[in-house]
């Protein structure tokens, strides 16, 4: 087991530990500590320009993600008895210790869902308090009193699209963005096209230590909802509403995510959306009384169908969808490799809507990258499940992603979505002479 452990006060970081612990400055710029990590030094500064101070439980579930997003960097896969499933440690200071050690089975269910990994905690006095209220007067950067909703904004079609749905529906969301290196250009090119543009609240997190880091970071969802919970919970606090609506608008394909194939099964396949892993977090916001409500209003649809209904009804344009991001290794070259899994459910959307596709692909024909090593596995793994969900039954497959909804009419639909996302690929794969 590798054990985290994080202090605000740089003078007793390292202090006591073990030789294999890793000691991270909480909301610090630098460290001079041998093997020491840093992150969240930009965060002070978001919390105090958001109208309204956070309450103490929000200030201390980010501080919780801080903590979660430096283990799953600095720890890497490479180093676990297996290859993949870490066993993770975190000693974490914060305001109320008692409520968060009385949380930690929920939190550490929740973490082992979404990463794949079994996590534990130990939480301690001396967490960071909320700013003060003259502080946030002074530097608020958005005004609380005309934001309805938070909704995520990560750039990708999704999200654009659901926004889009947002401003149709007469909501005013505050969009807000994970913005690390790179993602911030594309992120203000999407939103060039959104208009009425909303309001616009960006963090980056900045975790950073010498050495190799891991870059699987499956817990980048918990890092992106929890930020924004926080906002959301300042937004409501302003308003003085009981709830209010943070959207993560997802399409029902890939927040269920099944398994291309056997080893993808588990946290190899991302759960950043998927139903059940929501729902654990959204017990997790509810327990310490956040007012914060989790919507993915796309769950049921695919993105063919989300991209298709705002074509028809002349909100999406091919240079908005084309400049949006949807690929998981674009950063390797800075461009969308057009072959992933991701990139795939993106390409055949375009080709369900009818809508001329105009962004940079490195792998245009799929066909070709039949040809090439390094590339053919995501198209055979891809060609594969089209072909075996008429073989194995298509509940059991999304089954093995995870848990499902009790209700019957919802485990209808979300059956249904991965239905016809299939199709929308299968089509796609027959268009570039792939027949299943």
């Amino acid at each position: 087991m590798t054990r985290v452990v994080l202090e605000l006060d740089p003078q007793r970081l390292g202090i006591g530990l073990a030789s294999s612990d890793i000691p991270v400055l909480l909301y610090g710029p630098s460290t001079t500590v041998p093997g020491a990590g840093v992150i969240g030094n930009d965060l002070r500064n978001r919390f105090e320009r958001l109208g309204v101070p956070p309450s103490s439980q929000a200030m201390d579930l980010v501080a919780v993600a801080m903590a979660v997003t430096a283990a799953d960097t600095f720890v890497l896969r490479d180093e676990a008895a297996d290859g993949w499933r870490r066993e993770i440690e975190i000693d974490l200071p914060v305001v109320e210790p008692d409520r968060w050690n009385a949380l930690e089975p929920l939190l550490a269910t929740t973490l082992g869902f979404l990463s794949g990994d079994t996590w534990s905690f130990t939480f301690r006095d001396g967490g960071l308090q909320p700013p003060s209220v003259l502080d946030v007067r002074h530097r608020a950067a958005i005004d609380p009193s005309k934001i309805d909703a938070i909704a995520l904004f990560s750039g990708g079609l999704d999200s654009g699209l659901g926004v889009l749905d947002l401003l149709d529906a007469g909501v005013r969301p505050l969009l807000v963005s994970h913005a690390p290196r790179g993602d911030k250009t594309y992120q203000s090119s999407v939103a060039s096209f959104i208009s009425p543009l909303p309001q616009r609240f960006e963090f980056n997190s900045y975790p950073s230590r010498d050495g190799a880091t891991e870059i699987t970071t499956r817990t980048r969802s918990f890092l992106f909802l929890t930020f924004a919970a926080l906002v959301a919970q300042a937004v409501r606090s302003f308003r003085g509403v009981a709830t209010i609506d943070l959207f993560m608008c997802e399409n029902g394909l890939i927040a269920l995510n099944p398994p291309l194939t056997a080893r993808r099964i588990g946290a190899l396949s991302t759960r950043t959306a998927h139903p059940h892993y929501l729902s654990l977090l959204q017990q997790l916001f509810d327990a310490i009384d956040l007012g914060v409500s989790i919507n993915n209003p796309h769950r049921h649809e695919t993105k063919g169908e989300m991209l298709a209904r705002s074509v028809q009804k002349q909100r999406a344009t091919a240079k908005f969808a084309s400049s949006t991001v949807s690929c998981g290794n674009w950063k390797r070259k800075n461009m969308q490799c057009g072959r992933c899994w991701p990139c795939s459910i993106r390409r055949s959307s375009f080709h369900h809507a009818g809508l001329v596709d105009d962004t940079t692909y490195e792998t245009v024909n799929l066909v070709d990258a039949l040809k090439e090593d390094d590339y053919r596995d995501d198209i055979v793994s891809i060609h594969t499940a089209l072909r075996r969900r008429y073989e194995r039954g298509l509940k059991s497959w999304v089954m093995q992603s995870g848990p499902l909804p009790n209700d019957g009419t919802e485990r209808a639909a979300l059956y249904g979505v991965v239905e016809r996302g299939m199709d929308e690929l299968e089509s796609f794969f027959a268009f570039h002479g792939l027949s299943v």
